[in-house]
């Protein structure tokens, strides 16, 4: 498949961390990153592993702009409601190093979600369960939030 990753989500740069889109389907995406200096969050040291949430959300995130495209629809908004199970063994991502990540739909029910994901990295790995909701109209839900 290997496509950009930044076609099938809502975010613009700086905030898009994943490079490109390996493989979807029906239920599953998995992505991959390279550490650089230029990516968010990075430093000398390279990507703190704290920021392995955002790397999962943004798979979900692909997942969700995948299914869309099917439908002709514009990569949409989500939220992400929390995490679970979420363990790092390892302070960093070093720099040059890639980052394989993989997100499972475990459930889906209306717009809420749940998916078991897995980041692969330097013969390591970090997993976590992530509960996410994606709205219908995200402008609309700010509104009525003011």
């Amino acid at each position: 498949m290997l496509e950009q990753a930044a076609d099938y989500l809502p975010h613009q740069a700086p905030m898009v961390m994943i490079d490109q889109l390996l493989e979807a389907g029906e239920d599953f995406a998995i992505a991959k990153v390279t550490v650089t200096p230029a990516l968010m969050f990075s430093n000398t040291q390279g990507l703190p592993t704290w920021a392995s949430i955002e790397l999962m959300a943004q798979t979900v995130s692909l997942y969700a702009g995948v299914q869309g495209k099917k439908n002709q629809q514009a990569p949409k908004i989500g939220f992400l409601l929390g995490s679970r199970k979420m363990n790092f063994d390892f302070a960093y991502f070093p720099l040059n190093s890639e980052i394989v990540i993989k997100a499972k739909k475990n459930y889906m029910q209306d717009n809420l979600g749940v998916f078991d994901c897995e980041i692969s990295a330097l013969g390591k790995t970090i997993t976590a369960t992530l509960s996410v909701y994606e709205p219908e109209n995200a402008k609309q839900e700010f509104q009525h939030a003011t």
